[in-house]
C-alpha cells in the first residue's frame, strides 16, 4: 500500500528545493563575481595563484613571456595593489592630498639623526621636504632640473636643492637640464657608503629610464624606505601593450630581489581610464616599499 501523500509533504519538499535553488544560485553569482574580478582569465589565476618558484613575488620573465595582454594587465594591476609586508605606524608627511607621502615609522625605518633623505621632483610644492626635515632632523637633498626659477641653493641648513634630474646616463637633455644617475649624485654628495633612510621619487614617467640603472649600478643597496609613483600609461598615451607590461613586472619583481618590500600603495585617480578589457583602471601608483633584510640597518 503506497504512503498517502499530505500538503505537509508537498510544503516539506517545496522548502528542500527552495533552498537548493537559492545554494545553486549563491554558487552561480559567487563563481561569475570572481570571473569577472580574475578578468574572466582561467589561466591567469592558476599563474596568480601559483608562482612558479618559491620566494618569487610573480611568475618568472621566461613564463610571463607566454601570456597574453589580458592576462599581464591583470598580474600588474593586482601587483601594484598588493601589500607585502606590515608597517604599524604610517604617516603622512606634506600635503593631504598631492604632494605629500607616506613614511614608515615602524623600527628599524624610523629616522633619527643624523639620517639623509632624497626626494626627487619638487615641481615647487615643499610641503613633503620641509615637514620631514623638520620632524625628523634629516639632511634632505632636494631635486628638480624643471625649477628654471631658481638655482642650486640651500633653502635651509638643512635641505640642499640641486636643479639636477635623475636619468639613465649622464647628459644635457633638450630643455637645457642638467641630468644624472642616481650613484653619480650619491657620488657627487660623498654618500656611497652612507645610508638612505628614504628616497621619494615623483619625476613623471622618467622612471622608466631612472630605476634600471639604480638597479644594476647596485646604488638601492644602503636605501632604507623607497616610494615612488610608477607610471604605466600617461592620460594622452594608449592602454599598456604586452611589451609595456613586462617591462613593468620585470623592474617590480627586481626591486623584490632587491629586498624591497610593498607595505602601501595609492591609486592616483588622475590618469584613470576604460580599460579593453571593461574594467575602470589608472595609469599611476604611489608604491611605498621598505628594505626587509632589516639586519642591514640594525
Amino acid at each position: 500500500m503506497m504512503p498517502m501523500i499530505t500538503f505537509r509533504h508537498f510544503v516539506l519538499v517545496g522548502t528542500v528545493l527552495t533552498i537548493i535553488m537559492t545554494f545553486v544560485t549563491f554558487i552561480w553569482t559567487y563563481r561569475e563575481n570572481v570571473r569577472m574580478d580574475l578578468d574572466d582569465s582561467s589561466r591567469n589565476t592558476a599563474v596568480i595563484g601559483n608562482p612558479v618558484t618559491v620566494g618569487q613575488p610573480m611568475p618568472t620573465l621566461q613564463v610571463l613571456k607566454t601570456l597574453d595582454r589580458r592576462q599581464l594587465s591583470q598580474i600588474y594591476h593586482n601587483y601594484v595593489n598588493s601589500v607585502q609586508i606590515s608597517c604599524k605606524k604610517v604617516v603622512r608627511r606634506g600635503n593631504e592630498f598631492d604632494g605629500g607621502w607616506n613614511v614608515c615609522e615602524d623600527h628599524p625605518y624610523g629616522m633619527k639623526t643624523p639620517c639623509n633623505i632624497y626626494s626627487f621632483g619638487i615641481n615647487y610644492d615643499w610641503s613633503f621636504d620641509d615637514d620631514v626635515a623638520t620632524a625628523y632632523g634629516c639632511h634632505v637633498h632636494s631635486y628638480d632640473p624643471s625649477m628654471t626659477k631658481v638655482s642650486d641653493h640651500d633653502r635651509r641648513s638643512n635641505i640642499h636643492f640641486h636643479k639636477t634630474g635623475l636619468n639613465s646616463t649622464h647628459s644635457t637633455n633638450n630643455k637645457g637640464w642638467r641630468m644624472r644617475t642616481f650613484s653619480s649624485i650619491l657620488k657627487e654628495n660623498n654618500h656611497t657608503q652612507a645610508i638612505i633612510d628614504l628616497l621619494k621619487i615623483d619625476i613623471e614617467a622618467s622612471e622608466w629610464f631612472a630605476f634600471p640603472e639604480m638597479l644594476q649600478s647596485g646604488s638601492l643597496k644602503n636605501v632604507k624606505q623607497f616610494c615612488f609613483e610608477l607610471h604605466i600609461k600617461l592620460r594622452s598615451h594608449p592602454e599598456p601593450d604586452i611589451d609595456k607590461y613586462l617591462r613593468g613586472l620585470e623592474l617590480l619583481r627586481d626591486f623584490y630581489n632587491a629586498g624591497f618590500r610593498i607595505f602601501l600603495t595609492h591609486k592616483n585617480m588622475i590618469p584613470q581610464y576604460k580599460s579593453m578589457f571593461g574594467m575602470k583602471r589608472t595609469g599611476c601608483h604611489e608604491i611605498y616599499m621598505v628594505r626587509s633584510d632589516t639586519r642591514t640597518f640594525g
